[in-house]
C-alpha cells in the first residue's frame, strides 16, 4: 500500500468519525468547532506523510520532505497521530 493510499484512507475515517460523533453526540458549539479544528490539523500530517514534498514547517521532522526527512520516523509520526486522532475521538465519543 502506497503513501497517499494510506493517507488517504486514515484522513477519509477520522473524517467519517469525526462526523459521526459530531452528529450523535450533543456537545456545545465550541466543542463541536474545536473537533473539526484538529481534524483538520492531523490531516495535514497525514497529507504530508502522503506527498512527501518540501513543506513548511520544516521543524517537524516528518513534514521535512524532499529528501531530507527521515522516512521511519515519518511513517511512526504518521501511525502515532493517527493512534492519537482515534483515541481522541474515542474520548469525545464516550466520555460523560
Amino acid at each position: 500500500m502506497t503513501p497517499k493510499i494510506k493517507s488517504a484512507w486514515a484522513a477519509s475515517l477520522t473524517f467519517i468519525f469525526t462526523a459521526l460523533v459530531t452528529i450523535f453526540r450533543e456537545f456545545e458549539i465550541g466543542y463541536v468547532n474545536g473537533i473539526w479544528f484538529i481534524w483538520l490539523f492531523w490531516c495535514w500530517n497525514y497529507f504530508a506523510y502522503a506527498f512527501d514534498r518540501g513543506m513548511l514547517p520544516s521543524t517537524f521532522i516528518e513534514l521535512d520532505g524532499g529528501g531530507k526527512g527521515n522516512p521511519s520516523w515519518r511513517a511512526g509520526a504518521f501511525w502515532i497521530t493517527a493512534l492519537v486522532h482515534f483515541a481522541f475521538l474515542a474520548t469525545m465519543a464516550f466520555a460523560d
